[in-house]
């Protein structure tokens, strides 16, 4: 086994000093953490995965830095890979420096713990999207939670694919949207399955039908719904068991501490609580359960998809509040409202630039739509055709904790992430062997 592991400060120094040269002078030093798409980023890790089961990903992101997994990699014939929704890097750090969450301590002193970033926007249905693909949100074009898809004609959300004046789940699907066909690069699921490599996936049955579930597992015989955490677990295990020879992949989701941050906030005591929850169930329903011959070659990768920060009312910038804002506005914002994507009437583009630059410039940086894809802030290409239109043509990057309200009911959120802030961009990442 590996006696040198990763420096988590030293990468985490390095995050901090990346920068895009096209956003040079763009952004305030030092607020701001951008992507590493060259390997040090979410979205290196399907091609790892590949990498270390024998297989590749042509034309994906390349792998994580060899040098931050090649030793861990030999006899490799298994990867579990568990992603945590909105278990942010800095904040989990402090937890485990305060010993509010032992188990994932003891987690560290078994393997690798460093920090890398997630994808712009730092937000759920990227990532996922991201991760069940190995190509950046510039190539498969799922960008943030709501995007006007002109294809449809509709403001939509994408993560439930109903447009935003009607909350009916998959509604796009009855209008004509074919989750197979949506998202336009392979999934992983295709791309593995067809070099020989097994591939399972856990995610909550409630969510194992949904449209953005099925784009995301193409290629998958079967989607494993579990309940909660007791069926999970042990579905893990005898996946596992029921895999003595072959190469598999096993993905799992869990969802609860993003939906604890976005109700109480990522302060609240209920974020470790959960921590802990989750690192009892690993340890003593997972791991010490595990016989010899599952555990043999077997590797578990721990991440998230982002950090959440905390937003409590009086730090939201109210689009009722500025009707300047709200009446150059063609359609209502998109994207996240840490980072709205914004759509002028064709006439009012400067308008909407300059206000955002003079009344709000204490809550958002303003980027044209051409600075973005050309930063690279959103990936590696080739562009998806409808990138560009789904961004809208200025976005704003949320500064501090601020964040855009579209309407009063949405304040009750005290926790939300998408932006480029350390907090909601640097990740987690676990690479412990098995059987070590």
């Amino acid at each position: 086994m590996p006696t040198d592991t990763p420096n988590p400060d030293a990468i985490e120094a390095a995050l901090r000093q990346k920068q895009l040269p096209v956003l040079a002078g763009r952004l305030p030093p030092g607020e701001f953490v951008v992507p590493d798409y060259d390997g040090l980023c979410l979205a290196n890790i399907p091609a790892t995965v590949a990498a270390l089961l024998g297989g590749e990903l042509p034309g994906a992101c390349p792998p994580l830095r060899p040098d931050l997994w090649r030793s861990w990699a030999d006899g490799v014939r298994r990867v579990i890979f568990l992603l945590v929704d909105a278990m942010g890097y800095l904040q989990l750090r402090e937890a485990m420096a305060r010993g509010d969450v032992p188990a994932w301590n003891r987690l560290v002193e078994r393997g690798a713990f460093f920090p890398i970033t997630t994808v712009f926007p730092s937000t759920t249905n990227a990532v996922l999207t991201t991760l069940w693909t190995g190509y950046s949100p510039a190539a498969h074009g799922l960008l943030a939670f709501e995007l006007y898809l002109r294809e449809f004609g509709v403001a939509a959300s994408a993560l439930f694919f109903w447009p935003i004046a009607c909350h009916q789940h998959d509604l796009l699907v009855e209008w004509g949207l074919k989750p197979e066909e949506f998202v336009p690069v392979p999934a992983l699921g295709e791309t593995l399955s067809k070099q020989g490599i097994a591939v399972r996936t856990f995610i909550r049955k409630t969510y194992a039908e949904s449209a953005l579930s099925q784009m995301h597992r193409r290629g998958l015989e079967k989607i494993d719904g579990f309940v909660d955490a007791s069926d999970l677990w042990v579905g893990l295990r005898r996946a596992l068991g029921e895999s003595q020879s072959e190469r598999l992949f096993i993905s799992a989701y869990w969802d609860v501490v993003d939906g604890i941050s976005h109700k109480y906030g990522p302060n609240d005591d209920s974020w470790a609580t959960e921590l802990r929850n989750i690192g009892y169930m690993l340890e003593e329903e997972f791991l010490r359960r595990l016989t010899p011959a599952e555990r043999e070659g077997t590797l578990l990768i721990i991440t998230a998809d982002h950090g959440m920060v905390p937003t409590p009312p009086e730090v939201a910038v109210k689009l009722d509040d500025h009707p300047a804002l709200r009446d150059v506005l063609l359609i209502p914002p998109m994207g996240e409202s840490r980072v709205p994507f914004l759509y002028p009437h064709p006439d009012q583009r400067e308008a909407l630039r300059a206000y955002l630059s003079g009344e709000l410039s204490d809550a958002f940086v303003t980027l044209e739509r051409d600075i973005v894809l050309e930063s690279g802030l959103l990936g590696p290409g080739p562009v998806y055709r409808e990138t560009p239109y789904r961004l809208g043509d200025l976005m704003a990057l949320a500064r501090g904790n601020h964040y855009l309200a579209k309407e009063e009911k949405s304040l009750e959120m005290l926790g939300r992430h998408g932006g480029l802030s350390p907090v909601e961009i640097l990740v987690p990442l676990f690479i412990v062997r098995l059987d070590g």
